[in-house]
């Protein structure tokens, strides 16, 4: 009986470092969601921009740097003769990305360069395929989280948002 006891008390001490990963992706989509089907209900300029401004209120919760996050390739290229773009669905309708070209990328440099490990690992994925990805969101005073769409609508409503990333592999 101890022993179980024992089992139990580990458990629930351990679990929250176990599952914490994918608690901040969860909480991720949910704010997303949210603000995805308000933006869908209108037109309106100025409630698309205060919906802005309460979503990047809620991302100031989650950690700039995520790890063991579930998603799918959306796109895997080329970009020049030196780097890859990749762009990962992570819930439905939201994306992380690098950027899909090297001027926009100057300052970010999220592009994964032909040299590093990474770009060794991710050589053989296609789009569609499941993986398990983590790195670093980009900051931004805007958004929270560096958000790269053109309008405040395509933000609200497929957000895609840059990123770092620091690992990315086949999920079995």
């Amino acid at each position: 009986m101890f022993r179980l006891f024992f089992i139990i008390c580990v458990l629930v001490l351990v679990s929250p470092f176990i599952s914490g990963a994918n608690n901040d992706q969860a909480e991720f989509c949910k704010i997303n969601k949210k603000y995805i089907d308000l933006s869908r209900k209108t037109t309106k300029e100025l409630k698309l921009q205060l919906y802005k401004r309460k979503r990047k209120k809620e991302l100031s919760n989650i950690n700039y740097d995520f790890s063991n996050w579930n998603g799918k390739i959306e796109a895997i290229e080329g970009v020049g003769d030196e780097y890859a773009y990749v762009s990962i669905s992570i819930c439905k309708n939201v994306t992380i990305k690098t950027w899909n070209n090297e001027f926009s990328d100057m300052f970010d440099k999220s592009l994964i360069h032909i040299d590093s490990e990474l770009y060794e690992r991710i050589i053989d994925l296609e789009k569609g395929n499941s993986v398990i990805t983590s790195g670093s969101f980009t900051k931004s005073d805007t958004d929270y989280f560096q958000e790269t769409s053109i309008t405040d609508s395509g933000s609200l409503t497929e957000p895609e948002y840059l990123v770092k990333f620091s690992e990315i592999g086949k999920k079995e």
